[in-house]
């Protein structure tokens, strides 16, 4: 999982939310292409020799890891961009393109932190204004999904600080990935996997 945080004018937060599934769509070509040459290679040669029922069954075993493939690269693509500048702050869901956003009041939302019942040591990160609940960093780690529920506590609610702190990773291993400015985006298609 990647998590990435920028500042965002003088007072702003931008947190991008991405899974790490897969490598990019061309590596995954190539190795579904490589995969297949071997597979058929051998099915091939079992099929010169005599063994022709061999041919079908590597046909649906090329079949198969494709669409699963195909899944995990489009899952790749999935993205969570939580903006904080000012008393806004947005949330927009999508893959590849923002296909869901939110629009909270940042004095008026908590962050929490949900322990999942009948889940041992399972949580759930939520921002929660007025009535409304918006589940975020689903396909985070527990230590990520902790991590990002701390730097969030320091931005939203009417008590945080935001912006004033510089560049802040959510999780140590992305320290090195911080962009030093990132300006708004409306467009999901940013890669970071």
């Amino acid at each position: 999982m990647s998590t990435r945080s920028t500042s965002e004018g003088s007072s702003g937060r931008q947190f991008v939310l991405a899974p790490n599934i897969a490598p990019d769509w061309g590596q995954t070509m190539r190795i579904f292409a490589g995969l297949s040459a071997v597979c058929l290679g051998i099915a091939l040669v079992c099929t010169w020799m005599g063994f022709w029922p061999v041919l079908p069954f590597a046909g649906l075993e090329l079949t198969a890891l494709g669409i699963a493939l195909y899944t995990s690269a489009r899952r790749s693509l999935d993205r969570e961009i939580i903006h904080v500048d000012g008393n806004a702050v947005r949330v927009e869901k999508g893959r590849g393109r923002v296909e869901q956003a939110w629009d909270l009041n940042r004095a008026w939302t908590e962050v929490v932190l949900r322990r999942l019942p009948r889940r041992w040591g399972e949580t759930q990160l939520l921002l929660r204004s007025r009535g409304q609940e918006l589940i975020i960093g689903d396909f985070l780690e527990a230590e990520e999904r902790r991590s990002l529920a701390r730097e969030l506590g320091r931005c939203i609610g009417p008590m945080a600080r935001c912006g004033d702190d510089g560049i802040v990773s959510a999780t140590a291993a992305d320290e090195a990935q911080a962009a030093p400015s990132v300006g708004p985006s409306h467009s999901l298609g940013d890669r970071t996997g």
